[in-house]
Order: C-alpha cells, then structure tokens, then sequence
C-alpha cells in the first residue's frame, strides 16, 4: 500500500507518495484547481491506477473537497513533516499564500503555534502581486548576498503597502530594491510571531524556500539561525503521509 499525502493550498497543491520505509518519497505540486471536488475524485482514481491501493490523508483550505478520506489540521502536519525533514528545529516558520505560521512541535507533535492576524501584507500572496507590479517573475528572485534593504514599507497592510511600492517606483528606486523591502517587511512580520516563542533554530518552510539566498535573507532579517530542508513547500503533504495510520 502507498501513502499519499495531499496538502491543497489556496494556490498550489503538494502530493507526497510514499511507497516502503526508507525509499525516498515521490513529491509533485501542481495549480489548485477551481472545482475541487470533482478534479480531486479524478486525482485520486489516476493514483490508483498508478501505484493501486493508496491510503490518503490531505490538509490546507481546501482538504475537504478531497472526498471520502481523512483530513488533519494543517499544523499538525507541519509538525510532523518538519521533524521528518529536519529533527534538529523546534520552531518551523511557515510562509503560505494566505498567512504566515509559527509552530512548535516536539518530535512530530504540535505543542504550540501563533498565526499573523493581520493583512495580507505578511504572506506570500503579497510577494506574488509585487512581483507582478514590479514585472519580476518568481522563478528570477535571487537574493543571495542581498544586505539590508535602502526603503522601508511602514504599511502592515497589502493595499496602503502596494500604493508605497507605487510611490517608490515613482521615485526612480529600482525594483530589485523594492523587492528586498517587501520581503523584508514579510519576515518583519513573521519575527512578531516567532518573538512569541522561545529562542532557538528556526525551520523554514513554504514556498519562500525555493528562493535562492532566502535562507541568509531571512537569518539576516530575523537575527536566528535559519535552516531550509531541501523541500521546504512539500512538507505538510510529507507529514499526511506519514500520518496515514496513526
């Protein structure tokens, strides 16, 4: 029997499939779709008809549209994905599309979490809509070496933050600036939450991970050490599958 796990995001949706301890999981993400429950009931029969008998646990907005199986809390498979990917860390910094989370787990299980309860201005929706206004695509951010950003955001808020990022572009400052600030002004937000648990190496997670030199970014930004396992936005779909059965 294979393991599946399926975390659907409010924009991409992660599939973890994990066939006999030890072998390495299969991940694969793809765009969330519209109507949900009729794409995932033709997901899974494709995942049957590949690998056979599957066990499913999904999570994230959109979990209960994937019908007829188990669905956990997000956080509780953070949790346990993280101690998968990487023991050492407590504290797992989560940047999704909608919210930022902080979570503390111990070996697997979730002890405790904090989640922005402010605008969208700390998420990664924010950095998607900067990007597009500024005209860089996502797979061209680099910010290695990147040092402290010359312009400061004051706004918490997506929409006064977005009429800033228009006034700066105004000003002449270039958009590589710019988009150092809005990062900045994401992990700003994200210390808030992380200032609410103890001290300690920090987990990053989400698809920020993928960003070359976000890890040093973010250390930097945050004054903690900062670690981001290889695939750091598939971890909530690897700790469903490794919820399967417990």
């Amino acid at each position: 029997m294979y393991r599946v796990g399926i975390d659907v995001g409010s924009s991409y949706t992660k599939y973890c499939v994990m066939g006999e301890p030890g072998t390495e999981p299969f991940l694969f993400l793809e765009k969330t779709p519209l109507a949900q429950k009729t794409y995932f009931a033709g997901k899974l029969a494709e995942l049957r008809e590949t690998y056979g008998e599957i066990s499913v646990v999904s999570c994230g907005y959109g979990k209960k549209n994937v019908a007829g199986m188990r669905n956990v809390n997000e956080l509780t498979a953070l949790a346990r994905g993280s101690f998968w990917a990487f023991p050492e860390s407590e504290l797992v910094l989560d940047i999704g599309g909608q919210d930022t989370k902080v979570i503390r787990q111990e070996r697997g299980k979730l002890k405790e979490f904090f989640v922005n309860d402010r605008c969208a201005a700390g998420s990664g929706m924010f950095l998607s809509n900067t990007c597009s206004l500024l005209g860089i695509p996502f797979e061209g951010i680099d910010l290695s070496g990147a040092g402290r950003p010359a312009v400061r955001l004051s706004s918490v808020c997506a929409v006064f933050a977005q009429s800033e990022i228009v006034e700066l572009l105004a000003e002449d400052i270039p958009p590589g600036e710019i988009l150092r600030a809005v990062f900045w002004q994401i992990l700003m937000q994200a210390g808030a939450l992380l200032g609410k648990v103890k001290d300690g190496p920090v987990l990053l997670s989400g698809g920020l991970t993928q960003i070359r030199g976000f890890r040093e970014y973010a250390q930097l930004a945050l004054g903690r050490e900062c670690h981001a396992a290889e695939h750091g936005n598939y971890l909530s779909a690897v700790g469903c599958a490794l919820l399967v059965g417990e």
